[in-house]
């Protein structure tokens, strides 16, 4: 059913309808040219597709199912954006609200001990707090374990400022697994060495025909994945030098 009302599959079947119509008319080049675009869309909407292109970055680092002592947790922030009529937790871009709920669990698999940073960020909501730390507190994290940095905007300042505050401290990294790579190489150039605490995974799972076919969820999922390796290489070429 899902497949009826997808855009990016009713797109998909209308490529084909215009293909035939191509054949049909010998426009040769036009239907060659259609079926090219039809092969991009197809591989970049499916499931099998979008995991060939995320899981060489999801997969570089497995999830931290049982964190080792740390007196630190670190939680770059994904984005924040703020609604007065809904709660603070609802407002949070997805990738931000999983990174949240991660750094969350590994505070009380650590029993609480550590501190939790929340980098980046700026919906601060007139309290000078950012969304990622009052959603903490809601959510029973006590208010003396929370703290935050939210000068930066991007991941290589997200790790200078945290090795301008830090030093030599010893701390688990929480991202999205799909940004875990790009964050790491951040800090280890800023001579850094988190624990690496990947969430968020994205990867889609393949347990029947309807992942081979063509959808919007495919699709974004692709579409993050190339971003993230257009950022690596604008990374390595502006920030990874040497």
């Amino acid at each position: 059913m899902d497949f009826l009302v997808d855009p990016v599959s009713l797109l998909f079947v209308l490529g084909i309808l215009f293909v035939w119509l191509a054949f049909r008319r010998h426009w040769h080049a036009v239907a060659i040219a259609l079926l090219l675009l039809l092969g991009g869309l197809y591989f970049l909407s499916t499931a099998p597709g979008a995991n060939l292109l995320l899981r060489p970055l999801e997969d570089r680092y497995p999830a931290l199912l049982s964190p080792p002592e740390a007196g630190v947790i670190v939680v770059l922030s994904g984005g924040e954006n703020f609604r007065e009529d809904r709660p603070i937790p609802s407002t949070l871009p997805s990738s931000t609200l999983a990174r949240l709920v991660e750094g969350v669990r590994l505070f009380w698999a650590l029993e609480g001990k550590p501190t939790l940073w929340f980098v980046g960020g700026e919906g601060f909501t007139g309290k000078g707090v950012p969304l990622m730390a009052q959603a903490a507190w809601e959510l029973g994290v006590p208010r003396e374990k929370v703290r935050w940095l939210t000068a930066s905007r991007n991941t290589w300042e997200d790790a200078a400022l945290v090795a301008e505050n830090f030093g030599e401290v010893n701390f688990i990294l929480v991202t999205s697994a799909f940004h875990m790579p790009r964050a790491l190489r951040c800090f280890w150039a800023n001579g850094l060495a988190p624990i690496p605490a990947p969430c968020d995974q994205r990867a889609m799972a393949i347990r029947s025909v309807q992942a081979y076919l063509p959808s919007s969820q495919g699709l974004s999922l692709s579409a993050l994945a190339l971003r993230e390796y257009a950022a690596f290489l604008w990374y390595r070429l502006r920030y990874f030098r040497g």
